[in-house]
């Protein structure tokens, strides 16, 4: 439940406040695009928590949902072509790490419209950025960063 996160990662400890995650540079990685999908995610988050501050999670619950798909079908691309591109040794696994993603998103968003329930999607959501963006996307960096020192400008 909301009420039960900490200020790991920038998530604040009072779900009253008016943004779950609040953005730090350190998030960064680097990577312009790569960057700025992730504060899209951050932002998706951050309008979930809202409408479920006001009471209106539910009612956004499935266009929150479509939008985390879709967005997330992007920002696997964008995300596995620079790994692609610049021989990432981890490349086989992290793509293994997304389509498990995309599973489990497709798995948490039909059940938490099938029980009306966003606090299980912002879990989800939590976990994702917890686990996800803010730990396995950082293996990556420092072979992106090395391999290809102008990655940082795209």
């Amino acid at each position: 439940m909301l009420a039960e996160t900490s200020a790991v990662a920038g998530l604040p400890a009072n779900p009253s406040q008016p943004l779950y995650i609040v953005w730090k540079p350190e998030y960064n990685l680097g990577a312009p695009i790569l960057d700025e999908q992730h504060r899209g995610v951050v932002s998706t988050i951050n309008s979930l928590h809202h409408a479920m501050s006001h009471d209106t999670g539910k009612s956004v619950l499935r266009p929150i949902i479509g939008m985390v798909k879709d967005y997330t079908d992007i920002h696997f691309r964008v995300e596995e072509a620079f790994l692609a591109e610049f021989r990432y040794p981890g490349y086989g696994p992290h793509q293994e790490l997304h389509n498990e993603l995309r599973q489990e998103l497709d798995k948490v968003g039909h059940d938490s419209l099938w029980h009306g329930d966003p606090y299980e999607f912002m879990q989800f959501l939590r976990t994702w950025w917890l686990t996800h963006i803010c730990v396995q996307d950082r293996l990556y960096l420092g072979h992106l960063l090395a391999a290809r020192p102008q990655a940082s400008s795209r």
